[in-house]
Parts: structure tokens; sequence; C-alpha cells
């Protein structure tokens, strides 16, 4: 008699579903197209369910998810999974991040190919009868040179593909080390608009973020080269379309090819008139060696986890923090905070982070160690590097995932621990080292069960890492911080809290930083403004 019950909501690859029924320990159902009033009938009879993007998993579907353990997702995308509410119920969310990176990055190839030789046009005027060969006068991608945004696994597949072809490679990703970079043989810049002003053709690997989101608009576009060449097979609305639309009509960019939109399926849109721009239905991972893959990685880690072993892309990590004893549950947030706030204020490309944790409380295994497998690292670890690499990467981390993240990022991992710190019996550390500068950041928790950030880099300070917050460096004279209060001020803007630190340097100069709570968003031009403010060093807006 089967112990566990697996259903497959989508169609996948035969593969998976072999690897699944192979299993003399698991029954296998396929009820491909179920809708989800069906669906949330007979989900609490399963204990791991497989999807690809056809089945969407609400807070709703799940609400009563009975025996349910896992919900597996045949694919890269997750916004078909409300994960939030999967971890709440102590469902295991995982997905199968490498199965069509090749399938992606060879779609990037054939859109560029595609677009700077009109092949679609071609074909469709040819069989309509035409033979009009000056029409399709194409560009060779030869000794051309192509900015690649993201250098990912899929980015960087791309750029190894585009250096066979004699292509000069550049690439903008702040996230990732020159090792990297110079790996693949790319040039990495330390700006985007340094990336995209020498490229002859532009092509994306990014996800979606509030950062990555309206990345490209008419000012950037307006910095390429004329006649550039735009390619977007990674997420709709890195690319602004409306504007694209514009730049295409005019000439500026010669052509842009688009597997993702904004909105999808699009209707109606304006690009679907204007000939120099190509679509696809979003079909870069729409290849039989890709379906296979994702297929079978997603099959071989749902058995692994039904059967407890150990299964590498969850992107959830049910009770590691509620296992935690109370008191040490606040330094397991503490320390995801502290990671948020050293990837916003940390300069350059991380090399190394650190993890130090101090006191009795941390257990009496002082020393160091470094990445093997995460499942080696204390959860506290993996708490601020998730904490992290959440801001600097953005999709899919997760306390489970979040080392792979680094590693393939050639981050390297330390996790250490001593007997105290400074003038702290019980503290929680995040060093990052990066390219450019190294800085220390520290929290503890008081006695009222409060987490405080009590060391930025060579300041020491007292924050609850809640809300936005404006930080701002100066050099210590009088007036700036009324200054700053009275451009807040101008704007509406309400202080609803404020942390100051100074540091006197040996020569008797002196500087400050502050992290000034506000309770609404503080616009680019606000900032600006204190930006020009005699004496100001640095001055920016940070989330937590």
């Amino acid at each position: 008699m089967p112990k566990y019950k697996v259903l497959i909501t989508d169609h996948i690859s035969q593969d998976g579903v072999n690897i699944l029924k192979s299993d003399k320990d698991i029954e296998v159902d396929i009820q491909a197209g179920i809708k989800n009033p069906d669906l949330k009938k007979i989900i609490g009879n399963y204990d791991a369910i497989i999807t690809r993007s056809g089945t969407t998993v609400t807070a709703e579907l799940i609400e009563n998810p009975g025996k349910l353990k896992i919900i597996g997702r045949a694919g890269v995308g997750l916004d078909n999974v409300d994960i939030e509410a999967a971890s709440m119920k102590g469902i295991i969310v995982m997905n199968a991040p490498t199965g069509n990176t090749l399938a992606a990055c060879e779609l990037t190839m054939g859109m560029m190919l595609s677009v700077v030789r009109k092949l679609p046009l071609a074909n469709q005027v040819t069989k309509s009868g035409e033979w009009d060969r000056k029409r399709f006068m194409g560009i060779q991608l030869y000794q051309k040179t192509l900015a690649v945004v993201g250098l990912g696994r899929i980015g960087g597949n791309v750029a190894k593909r585009c250096k066979a072809f004699d292509m000069k490679v550049v690439a903008y990703d702040p996230y990732i080390k020159k090792s990297r970079a110079e790996s693949l043989g790319v040039e990495l810049c330390n700006s985007l608009e340094e990336a995209i002003s020498q490229a002859d053709i532009i092509t994306f690997h990014t996800p979606l973020t509030d950062e990555t989101k309206n990345l490209i608009t008419k000012d950037e576009i307006a910095k390429m080269k004329d006649g550039v060449v735009i390619i977007n097979c990674a997420r709709g609305g890195i690319v602004n379309e409306l504007d694209l639309v514009d730049a295409c009509k005019s000439g500026k960019v010669t052509a842009a090819g688009l597997d993702v939109f904004m909105s999808e399926p699009p209707v109606n849109h304006p690009f679907f008139d204007v000939e120099n721009i190509y679509v696809t239905p979003h079909i870069g991972a729409n290849t039989a060696e890709g379906q296979y893959g994702v297929a079978v990685i997603i099959a071989e880690q749902v058995v692994n986890a039904l059967h407890g072993r150990s299964y590498k892309n969850a992107v959830n990590i049910p009770f590691m923090k509620t296992q935690l004893p109370e008191d040490m549950q606040k330094y397991f947030e503490l320390l995801e905070n502290i990671g948020h706030m050293a990837a916003q204020l940390t300069k350059g490309r991380p090399e190394r982070i650190e993890i130090q944790m101090v006191g009795h409380k941390f257990e009496e295994d002082f020393g160091e160690r470094t990445f093997d497998t995460p499942f080696n690292f204390q959860p506290f670890t993996v708490a601020g590097l998730k904490g992290f690499m959440e801001v600097a990467v953005a999709e899919n981390v997760s306390f489970i995932n979040a080392p792979y993240v680094a590693k393939e990022r050639n981050i390297d991992i330390i996790e250490t621990k001593s007997a105290h710190y400074d003038k702290y019996n019980d503290l929680v550390m995040v060093k990052v080292k990066t390219d450019v500068e190294e800085k220390i950041y520290a929290g503890t928790v008081f006695a009222d069960q409060t987490g405080r950030i009590v060391i930025y880099d060579k300041y020491y300070t007292d924050l609850i890492a809640e809300g936005t917050f404006l930080y701002f460096n100066n050099l210590d004279r009088p007036g700036i911080i009324g200054k700053v209060g009275t451009i807040l001020g101008k704007h509406s803007i309400n202080i609803a809290d404020f942390d100051l630190a100074r540091n006197v340097k040996e020569d008797g100069e002196a500087d400050a930083v502050a992290f000034v709570r506000v309770d609404s968003k503080v616009p680019a031009g606000v900032l600006d403004e204190i930006l020009a403010l005699d004496g100001m060093l640095e001055a920016k807006v940070i989330t937590f």
C-alpha cells in the first residue's frame, strides 16, 4: 500500500511522471486542467501536488490543506503560488530553477538572430508571394557589442554563446563578483549607463522587482547608441513598453524582440502595429528538453522530500524559526533585517559575507565554518544571508536556497562565533566585503525583547529596523540636520523617529550618520535636494 499520494494538476513531461510512479511508496494521480473549486475539495487527500502555470495555488485553495506537505512547481517562476500562505500552513514550496536555463538562453539567441536578420517578417512576406530582398537588409552580430543586464545562469549562458559569435560582451549586474564575469570573458561595468551606452544589442536577464521595474525608460533609451537592438526574454515590465514603442517608431531603436509582457496575454497593445517589434507568447521554457528538465528535477525533489531526504530548491522553510526558543527567534528576525540593511548600504560587488554570533546563547562551538552545504549552517547565518540576498537578487530567495544563490554568484560565506565583542556579550553581526569596501553591521536583543541594530560600520546606533528610513552621512557641521528637517517638512514628509551617531577621527575632524524614520516615501527629487546640501556626503532611502 503506497504511503504517499501525489497529484499532478498540469501537463508535465512523462519522464517526471515515471520517476514518481517508479517509487513503490508513491501513488500518482494526474488531473491536468482541474479547476480550483474542484481541486479545493480533494487537495487535502494528497501529500504533494505538482503544477506548472495552469494552476494558481491561492491561500483559499490551501485553507484546509489536510495532509498536503509539498507544492512543486515544474518551472522557475512562482507567481502562481502564494508562498506566504503555504509557509503559514507548513507546506514546502519548491521549484526547478535550472531545468529550463538553456531553453531560455537559446530563445534569447534565436530572438536576437531573428531580430537582426528580420527573419519572421521575411518569412511572412515571402510566403505572401513577394520577393523583396532589399527590404530585409540585416545586421551581423560579428564584432558587435552586446550588453547583458543580469549575469546569472541564463545571462551567463547567453554571454558564452555570443562570445562564440566574436561579439564583445559587457555586462551590468551589481551583485555579481568580477571573478564570475572574468571567467566568462565578459567586461563588467560599474553602472547600467556604462553598459547600455556602448552596446549595439542589449539583452535582459533579471527578475522583475521594485528595482528593475521600468529599469529602461525613454531616459535610458536616450543614452543608448542610435540604432540599438533590444531583447527582453526575462520579465515584462523591465523595459517600459510604451517608451520602447516610441523609440522603435522613431528609429532610435532599430528593432526589439519581446517574449514577455507587463500584462499577459497583451491585448490591443500599440506594439502590434510596429513592424520592427517582434513578439512571441512567453515561450522561453517551451522546449522538449526544457520541459523534461523541470519535470525530472521537480519529481526527484518531491520524492526526496516525501522520504525525508535532502532537497535543494525549496523556496521556503516551514518551522525553522518557530522551532527556536522565543528569545532566539528575535535574533533570527534581527539578523534577517541586518542582512537587508547591509545589502542596501554596502557599496560595490559582494565578495565575502561573514555572519558572526557572539555570546553563550549561540552554543560553545566557537570557530569558523565555510560553505559546504547550507544545512551545515546555523539558522541565524541563513537568516542574515537570506536578508542580504533577498534585496540583492529579489526573486525566489528563501531560507533554504539563499546559500546556493550566494554560491552561484561566487560570494564566499563564512560563519563564525566568539565569546564576546567590544562591549557586548550577546550580538549578531554581518560583515560584508565587496570589491570597494568592507562594512560591519551588528545588533542585539534587549531585555524588552526588542531587536536593535547597534553598530553600523564605525558608528554606534540604536535602530529598530522597521519601516522606511532616510539615511544620510554628512560632515559634522552645525545646521545640516535642521536643513534636512526643513526639506522634509517642505515636502510634507513626517519624521517618526531619528537616530544620530558621530565618528570623531584622530585629527579631530568628525562626520555623522543619521537614520530618519519617515511616514511616507521620499521622492528622488527630495533626495537630490538633500544631497545638494553643503557638507552632505551621502543620502539614500532604505526600507525594512
